[in-house]
């Protein structure tokens, strides 16, 4: 019964729309800004029916939604989220322990059969995939990564190590595709890429990506992102509006290139508006 009224309770979150028709984007930002007033279940609630409004590649938003309503202290409706986060595709345990606003859960017995429902799920997603193992590797190198953050040292070593490791990817495969090792293997790879202190094989990549562009499996957004990385770090301004920093605690673009044409460039590589994703990063624009 208790089990019944909170899925009752997480349909009516998931599937009301408020009385303003919001985009899925505005729900995000006003969830955003209610988690920054300090209020946090009211922050998930809005988070959460963003995520089912926009209703692909939304796995990230059930994860914040969730985290919301774990630092408000509503645990059922947490692990509901973190449910939602597998269905839709996330298979991060490792992140999901790092993160210290969700320590609260762990004692709680429906952390570990999370854990095995997120396995199971994986498992089978990686049978639909030509090259599993691969996708396996890719996500160890990422881990090794994240696992380091905040011991730089340590961790530019990985970075390194990771570089050269994918660079002999890349050059038996090319840049591996979402049929091959899965959309999460394409983004490990690129983080990957992101990483690399080298320059010269960042472009390298983003040329890979930039053919990836007229097939069935295009990847504009990781495009976007490392071409704006790369713009960034060779202080050029970027193209496509996606790198975001922070003055002052107030989030804002970095300087964008003739930035009355942005949306049509972010149209021209299939990206939504610059103010969706402004919306989306909780950045006022």
């Amino acid at each position: 019964m208790k089990n019944l009224l909170l899925l009752l309770l997480l349909s009516i979150i998931l599937f009301s729309f408020n009385s303003f028709g919001q985009t899925w984007d505005e729900l995000i930002y006003q969830g955003k800004k209610e988690r920054a007033n300090g209020n946090f279940e009211k922050a998930g609630e809005l988070i959460a029916k963003g995520a089912h409004l926009k209703g692909t590649d939304n796995f990230e938003h059930y994860y914040y939604a969730a985290i919301m309503y774990a630092n408000a202290n509503e645990l059922d409706t947490s692990f509901k989220l973190l449910e939602k986060c597998i269905d839709a595709g996330m298979y991060d345990l490792a992140r999901w322990e790092r993160n210290s606003r969700l320590k609260v859960l762990h004692e709680d017995e429906r952390w570990n059969e999370l854990k095995t429902q997120m396995k199971k799920s994986e498992q089978k997603y990686s049978e639909t995939l030509s090259h599993p193992e691969l996708r396996n590797e890719l996500k160890q190198m990422w881990k090794k990564d994240q696992d380091l953050v905040g011991q730089w040292d340590k961790q530019k070593i990985v970075v390194d190590q990771n570089t050269v490791r994918l660079n002999e990817i890349i050059e038996y495969y090319g840049w591996p595709n979402r049929s091959m090792i899965g959309k999460d293997g394409t983004w490990m790879a690129w983080s990957i890429a992101q990483h690399s202190h080298d320059l010269n094989f960042q472009k390298k990549c983003l040329k890979l990506l930039e053919n990836t562009l007229n097939t069935t499996e295009p990847e504009p957004v990781l495009y976007a992102e490392l071409n704006d990385r790369i713009c960034r770090n060779t202080n050029q301004k970027q193209k496509f509006g996606q790198a975001i920093i922070e003055e002052n605690g107030i989030k804002k673009f970095y300087a964008i290139e003739k930035e009355s044409e942005v949306d049509e460039r972010r149209r021209s590589i299939g990206l939504d508006s610059l103010k969706v994703y402004a919306n989306e990063n909780y950045v006022d624009y």
